[in-house]
């Protein structure tokens, strides 16, 4: 059949291309072994076909044997498809035990890493912790006015630049200081000694050494005399904090009771508390100290006069002192408008003031409670700002139990 071979010619053609693209694929072994039978068998029934006779319309002696070979061809293309299912199932077991392989691999790296990375990241924690610590102690130094202990940082570079630079910064401000207190003396020696004439011209006036006054004349003389004893005041409270801040101060202990130094403060602030009609109310007097009487008085003035300041006309101020858990209290109270509760925090710090009630009298420095925290901190107390009951400031001085003897 004519058309039959030509078909059949089409066939062999995509035969032999797909036996030729397989055998790429095959090892030596039984599978190329199949390939190879394939072809062979197929090219004897090719060769078969071919020597037939289309014109005489019969099969050749040889079409048992074709068909035989086509038989085989089928037996072996079953061998081969069960060799290539097979050769998959291996493959894809071999993928997966390489999966899982690869799995406890990458599992047990995992294992591995974790604790590298936490020793690296503990590594890395403790090598820059010190440094850390080191600038923010130089900080906090600088913000106490710490201005003579060098800043040293040791870790890494970048770290260790930094520490320079805030040792530089250090050093920038401990001569800031210096040229400020330089500054300081040359203005206070200028201005006390016009100062003191000034004084003791308006004290001789008030004497009547020039002659009678007249009351307007002794008004003008009185005025002239207290805001020349305030601006001393200011003066000395700017030489006194100072000197504080430069040098420690030394204590001179000594055995006295509260009241003594009550009745100096009554006495100093006596002007103050008639001017605005105040009453200085006094509590804990027989309570015995060990403590510098001195630096005491100017603990107390200074707090008294805050609260003179603050407190409202025809008003108290409290001044007590009882014993509290393993401490001595000393307190001032006014009942005046109080302080804010987030100034409270900053009131010891130089130059900083709350404000001023109406009527009150000329601003002061802002060193008043700033020398008072110097002083406490001397005798190793504390002392704070609290809110008065029902209205106003309560100052409340602790003194270690150690400066205290019971009466």
């Amino acid at each position: 059949d004519a058309a039959g071979l030509e078909a059949y010619s089409a066939r062999r053609a995509l035969f032999l291309d797909a036996i030729a693209r397989l055998g790429q694929h095959m090892d030596d072994g039984p599978a190329s072994d199949a390939l190879e039978q394939l072809s062979t068998r197929e090219g004897r029934i090719w060769a078969q076909l071919q020597s037939q006779s289309p014109a005489t319309g019969a099969a050749s002696a040889g079409a048992s044997a074709v068909i035989a070979d086509f038989v085989a061809m089928g037996d072996v293309s079953e061998s081969l498809v069960k060799q290539a299912d097979a050769r998959i199932e291996a493959e894809i077991a071999g993928l997966r035990e390489q999966s899982a392989a690869a799995r406890r691999r990458m599992l047990t790296q995992l294992w591995l890493l974790i604790p590298i990375g936490l020793l690296l990241a503990g590594g890395v924690i403790l090598l820059i912790r010190r440094p850390i610590r080191q600038l923010g102690a130089g900080i906090r130094g600088l913000g106490e006015g710490q201005l003579d202990k060098p800043i040293r940082v040791t870790g890494p570079h970048d770290l260790e630049v930094l520490g320079a630079q805030l040792d530089w910064l250090r050093t920038r401000l401990a001569e800031v200081n210096a040229q400020k207190t330089r500054f300081l003396h040359h203005v206070s020696h200028e201005l006390k000694t016009p100062l003191t004439a000034i004084h003791e011209g308006s004290q001789l006036l008030g004497e009547g050494i020039s002659g009678p006054l007249t009351g307007e004349q002794r008004e003008i003389v009185r005025i002239l005399r207290d805001n020349t004893a305030r601006l001393r005041r200011l003066i000395e409270d700017l030489l006194d904090y100072n000197g504080m801040r430069s040098r420690p101060a030394r204590l001179r202990r000594e055995r006295f009771v509260a009241g003594e130094v009550f009745s100096m403060i009554a006495d100093d602030q006596k002007l103050a508390l008639s001017a605005r009609s105040l009453t200085l109310r006094q509590s804990g007097a027989s309570l015995l100290l060990d403590a510098d009487r001195e630096k005491l008085r100017v603990i107390l003035d200074n707090l008294v006069s805050n609260a003179i300041k603050f407190a409202p006309e025809n008003s108290e101020v409290e001044l007590s002192a009882h014993l509290g858990e393993g401490s001595a209290l000393l307190e001032v109270a006014d009942s005046g408008q109080g302080i804010a509760p987030e100034l409270a925090q900053r009131m010891f710090e130089p130059f900083v003031q709350g404000p001023l009630p109406a009527g009150a009298p000329i601003k002061g420095t802002g060193l008043g409670l700033s020398i008072v925290k110097e002083l406490v901190s001397a005798h190793g107390g504390e002392v704070e700002l609290l809110p008065n009951q029902p209205c106003g400031t309560r100052v409340r001085v602790r003194l270690p139990q150690a400066a205290i003897t019971k009466p």
